[in-house]
């Protein structure tokens, strides 16, 4: 979070990650908060790592549309 001094972006990252904590220790067993902060992170992560490569795949799909697409502009063109 470096170069974030928004207190109510703070605020609401802090309850994002509250919330995703009491969930996970909802669906755990484990007690320990260091352990239920582990799980929590781990399962934040593994979404994050999803959407980027979502976002990374419609990337790619994105620039081969735009490759097609000026290829038939140039095509036209000449």
């Amino acid at each position: 979070m470096t170069g974030v001094t928004d207190p109510s972006y703070i605020s609401r990252v802090a309850d994002f990650v509250d919330a995703r904590m009491k969930a996970a220790a909802g669906d755990s067993r484990v007690r320990s908060r260091d352990r239920i902060a582990i799980l929590a992170a781990m399962s934040l992560a593994s979404e994050l790592m999803e959407a980027k490569e979502r976002l990374d795949g419609s990337q790619g799909e994105l620039n081969s549309q735009a490759d097609g697409i000026l290829a038939r502009l140039e095509s036209e063109l000449s």
